[in-house]
């Protein structure tokens, strides 16, 4: 990878079961290290680190936008 490559910056990393938190098998994307969105899959999970197209996809718009109805 080059180093203007923007997605060196994303991990991918299981997440730990707890009492309170997710059931076992979900992961955790970290950009810079900072938890940025969860999966129920590895598969999911890869392809949000990987693929610009794919995050912004799943990106619903601006929540002030939508408080204005718009």
């Amino acid at each position: 990878m080059t180093d203007d490559d923007p997605n060196e910056a994303y991990e991918v990393v299981p997440i730990e079961p707890g009492p309170l938190g997710p059931p076992e098998g979900w992961w955790t994307v970290k950009w810079n290290a900072i938890p940025v969105r969860h999966f129920p899959g590895k598969e999911k999970a890869e392809r949000y680190a990987t693929d610009p197209e794919y995050r912004a996809s799943l990106v619903t718009g601006k929540p002030w936008e939508k408080a204005k109805g718009k």
